[in-house]
């Protein structure tokens, strides 16, 4: 096999290679996705979200953390003064408030008329806000609540729910709260193997409904808008859009969030705004998100740019994405880009690493590395993300591979060249010595079985043998071996040895090939095998039961209607997977009345003749049917003649024939 074919073999593998998604290969695309959120981190653009933030100052002036409903009232309240457009939730409120001044009275048996209900003031409020409430999938069947999406979902094309993450339950907040709130968004997030997140799906599957994140509901509403529309077609999810804005993702609904630096002002302390003491002007008509960024709340993610956030920040950067129509794209565009750019790299690397000098091959990869991470840099800056590390990965491995070859290739010395021409010869000795012993010398059959073997080198790669183990029955076989030298001899002769153990004690054919094909199986080298036929014919019936693996078609001569039949291969060949139960081989019989059946190799049909033509079946047919009052024998041997017309053979010759 040539030093190229080689070399394009290993660029498909490692084409190949690429395109399985494997931990390994997802860890090294992180490290690429992360160096280029650090380097080209932006500022927002939009300025249009500002974050509640539930501090630690909050906690302190307000009091411990989950607070009284009527806080988050007066909260809501005071936010609906400033004009804002829309308040999303990064809070649950799933049970009832243990704080309510009336359930303390109640509990007490006291008497709660005119008593503060902060659950009801809270409610009341909720309904006079446009405020989403958060839920979160849960991947076991938990429902805490119910829900309703306030959305309209219309879906074109195939049912997205097939291509989205899906959460068998969710957690909510109290029915109450949930039907009086403008919005549900989803809140679920998909940690990456390493723990850091980079991507959140922007819709959902939970309990076989559609649901919208959160960030995609804040944005609804800001826009005053009712509805989403989802294109999906056999690859999955191909656009998600309201009336005036365009969401995208990949084909699962994931957004790659396009981490930027949060202005300073984004965040307002939650105590500022239940104080009332916040400049209204700097909120009024802003997306308003709610969530908390103390350590004791746990809310804390940690993100490409090696930054430990709040999670509601994360919701921050999505709107704004969104907003901004700045959205990191990675989909079936940057998945064949990656592919082209792979393909034409390894080109590069297999020219620069064969035809230039070592040191300049060198320059010129190092050279080419640059020229990988600027193309990678361009599209980034595009909003494409095309991952290069593992392609300069790809392309090191070639490049290693191809200057260790020719390293190795450059630097064989003429005694090395001496000591494999004699171990080759001493190999093809051995061989010649042992396949000599493997050939039947039984000559009191051969009006019944004959074969012939003519070797194209010192050794042959074909096999033949005939026992006959009782005055009515023959065992045969013909068989090709895979390889040449010392090892195909070896394994010949371990088949050699089994095929007459086991004829010999008339196994039946099934079995004779089940422990063949074993025995095959354990004593090849580095996925050696053998094509063959074995069989046997009974002299008195003329039967002929024969299995044939993976060996050229039987040719059957019916002597009456001078034509011919052919028999392919029922099996594979042997020693490729080991045979359990000989029941497995199914066996093919015929009768030898008025016919002929003649086994060769390819050597046959692809032998040279007169001016270079290959001899073919037809050949071989003309042979037959011009000898066909001639005996088997008589036939064989005027074809193997006509074939061995030259000093050197294009392959070995070997031909059966039974009668």
């Amino acid at each position: 096999m040539s030093k190229k074919f080689l070399s394009l073999i290993a660029i498909c593998f490692l084409i190949v290679v690429y395109n399985f998604d494997t931990n390994l290969k997802k860890r090294i695309g992180f490290l690429n996705y992360d160096l280029y959120q650090n380097i080209f981190e932006e500022d927002f653009s939009t300025n249009k979200v500002v974050i509640v933030d539930i501090d630690e100052k909050s906690i302190e002036k307000i009091g411990q953390f989950p607070w009284r409903r009527d806080v988050y009232s007066t909260i809501l309240e005071n936010l609906n003064s400033a004009e804002v457009s829309a308040i999303a939730f990064d809070i649950f409120f799933s049970e009832e408030d243990t704080q309510n001044p009336v359930k303390i009275f109640e509990e007490f048996n006291l008497n709660s008329e005119n008593i503060l209900n902060s659950d009801e003031l809270f409610l009341n409020t909720i309904k006079n806000s446009n405020v989403i409430l958060p839920l979160v999938g849960a991947t076991k069947e938990v429902k805490k609540n119910n829900f309703s999406p306030k959305a309209n979902i219309i879906a074109k094309g195939e049912d997205p729910l097939n291509y989205l993450y899906n959460y068998l339950g969710y957690i909510s907040s109290l029915d109450k709260f949930n039907n009086a709130a403008k919005g549900l968004g989803s809140i679920s997030i998909i940690d990456s193997e390493d723990g850091i997140l980079r991507y959140v799906p922007l819709i959902l599957n939970i309990d076989n409904e559609i649901i919208p994140s959160l960030s995609l509901e804040a944005v609804r509403l800001y826009n005053k808008e009712k509805s989403y529309l989802i294109q999906t077609d056999q690859s999955g999810i191909q656009l998600i859009k309201t009336r005036s804005t365009n969401f995208l993702t990949n084909e699962n609904g994931l957004n790659f969030v396009k981490f930027k630096k949060i202005p300073t002002n984004t965040y307002v302390s939650a105590s500022d705004i239940y104080e009332d003491n916040f400049d209204q002007s700097n909120l009024k008509d802003k997306i308003v998100l709610i969530g908390s960024s103390a350590e004791g709340v746990f809310d804390l993610v940690k993100i490409p740019t090696g930054k430990i956030v709040p999670g509601v920040q994360v919701h921050a950067n999505i709107i704004e994405n969104i907003l901004s129509k700045d959205f990191l794209k990675i989909n079936y565009v940057t998945k064949i880009a990656e592919n082209i750019i792979l393909l034409i790299s390894l080109i590069v690397i297999l020219i620069i690493a064969n035809y230039f000098k070592p040191i300049y091959s060198i320059l010129n990869y190092i050279l080419l590395i640059i020229i990988l991470f600027s193309i990678s840099i361009l599209f980034y800056k595009e909003n494409y993300f095309v991952e290069v590390y593992n392609i300069i990965l790809f392309n090191s491995l070639l490049f290693i591979y191809l200057l260790y070859s020719r390293f190795v290739e450059e630097n064989k010395s003429s005694i090395e060249n001496e000591k494999k021409q004699l171990v080759l010869k001493k190999e093809r000795e051995i061989a010649g010595e042992v396949q000599k012993k493997l050939f039947p010398i039984e000559k009191n059959i051969e009006n019944f079985v004959y074969a012939k073997n003519v070797p194209a080198r010192d050794v042959s790669g074909d096999y033949y043998d005939y026992i006959k183990v009782s005055d009515e029955e023959i065992y045969f076989t013909l068989a090709d071996v895979s390889g040449k030298g010392i090892k195909a001899g070896m394994l010949m002769a371990n088949a050699s040895s089994v095929f007459k153990s086991f004829s010999k004690l008339k196994f039946p054919i099934n079995q004779l090939a089940q422990n063949i094909n074993n025995q095959v199986k354990e004593s090849s080298y580095k996925g050696m095998f053998i094509t063959a036929v074995i069989g046997k014919l009974n002299i008195s019936s003329k039967e002929v039961e024969f299995v044939n693996f993976g060996h050229e078609s039987i040719m059957c001569f019916d002597k009456n209607k001078k034509s011919f039949s052919y028999l392919k291969a029922e099996r594979p060949p042997l020693g490729l997977l080991s045979i359990k139960d000989p029941q497995t081989i199914k066996t093919t019989n015929i009768n030898l009345k008025d016919k002929n059946i003649f086994i060769y190799t390819d050597g046959v049909t692809e032998g040279y003749i007169e001016g270079d033509n290959e001899f073919t079946v037809k050949g071989v047919e003309d042979e037959v049917l011009k000898n066909s009052s001639s005996d088997i024998k008589e036939i064989i041997d005027r074809i193997t003649n006509k074939l061995n017309n030259r000093e050197k053979l294009r392959d070995d010759i070997t031909m059966m024939g039974l009668q």
